[in-house]
């Protein structure tokens, strides 16, 4: 049984180990890995359209939810078969195999070239990319951000996105047609965050599948669920990121940077008061015979007790904003059940 059908069977399970707080440590951040389908582009379902028309053509009656569709159409999308090969097997299971039980009908040939271009052209007229989405990518770029994509896809649909530059605004371009490794399958993941030389922490994958983001969470990827533009705007606005200006990754940094100095004064203030104290301790036994040592020291310890106080009280503060602002937690929200 693979992952998506563990999913179904599981779903609930599953999609409580997504929704889970997740801590998020900004100042690691350096990967954004977008799904496309749903997130960059709006999901304007071609295939179904396209088994619409076959079945107005030829007079058949194939659903897309049909176990033989689902199954092809896993296998194009994981690369094992090209749109062209998954249009013949439709025509063979769907129409020649009925015509052959019709002996008084007359077959007619299916020209599959005519079904590959016209799949084509449907995905090439209804897909376009979110403006608003494209402006996010480019924002992260500015901002000195690595921006990946990793999508499930077929031959027919990469195709077109290719030659219309919609790939060119990412880094890298992970297509399980390609790869023949498909999302939710987690050696997709392994294999992205290899290529990318990262660690799970150090990525945001977004999707507008649950069952995507699953594998992603379970590695310690920080996983977004995409549903509309406004609701990713929600979500990076709980991580404090919500206006990606160009320099937000440094001012990120640089607030990090104050707090481990904050932490560092901090400790070393600590471990100064404490060595004062102990010997000051020592010579306490000797006061009259090193009065002047004595003093000196305790005047030393006065200073360093008052330092520290103030370290304490910066180093307070700075923690405070490293886990609010820095270490920021947010979960994602329950998915409308349909």
């Amino acid at each position: 049984m693979g992952f998506e059908e563990k999913y179904q069977k599981d779903k609930k399970y599953y999609d409580k180990k997504v929704l889970r707080p997740q801590k998020v440590k900004l100042y690691r951040v350096k990967h954004w890995i977008f799904d496309f389908g749903g997130v960059m582009i709006e999901g304007p379902k071609v295939v179904t359209k396209l088994i619409n028309i076959i079945n107005l053509d030829l007079g058949t009656s194939i659903s897309r939810e049909h176990p033989y569709i689902m199954k092809i159409r896993r296998r194009v999308s994981a690369g094992l078969l090209s749109g062209k090969e998954f249009l013949e097997k439709i025509f063979e299971k769907f129409y020649y195999s009925n015509q052959k039980k019709k002996s008084s009908a007359k077959t007619k040939n299916v020209d599959i070239n005519h079904y590959l271009e016209l799949w084509f052209n449907k995905y090439t007229e209804l897909t376009q990319l979110t403006p608003e989405m494209e402006e996010t990518v480019e924002r992260l770029h500015k901002a000195d951000y690595h921006v990946s994509l990793m999508s499930n896809t077929y031959d027919v649909h990469a195709k077109s996105n290719k030659l219309r530059g919609f790939y060119d605004i990412f880094d890298n371009v992970f297509l399980s047609n390609e790869l023949r490794m498909r999302k939710p399958d987690i050696e997709k993941y392994k294999y992205v965050l290899k290529k990318l030389d990262s660690k799970p922490k150090e990525c945001i994958f977004i999707d507008d599948k649950l069952m995507n983001l699953v594998p992603a969470r379970k590695l310690g990827i920080i996983v977004i669920k995409f549903e509309s533009f406004h609701k990713f705007q929600k979500y990076l606005n709980e991580l404090g990121i919500e206006d990606i200006d160009e320099d937000i990754r440094q001012k990120i940094k640089q607030k990090y940077k104050i707090y481990k100095t904050s932490k560092k004064d901090f400790k070393k203030t600590k471990k100064k008061v404490k060595s004062l104290k102990k010997e000051l301790k020592k010579l306490k036994k000797k006061k009259k015979k090193k009065k002047y040592k004595y003093r000196k020291i305790k005047k030393q310890l006065r200073f360093a007790e008052a330092q520290f106080k103030k370290k304490k009280y910066d180093y307070k503060r700075q923690k405070k904003i490293k886990k609010e602002v820095l270490e920021p937690k947010f979960r994602l929200e329950q998915e409308n059940e349909t």
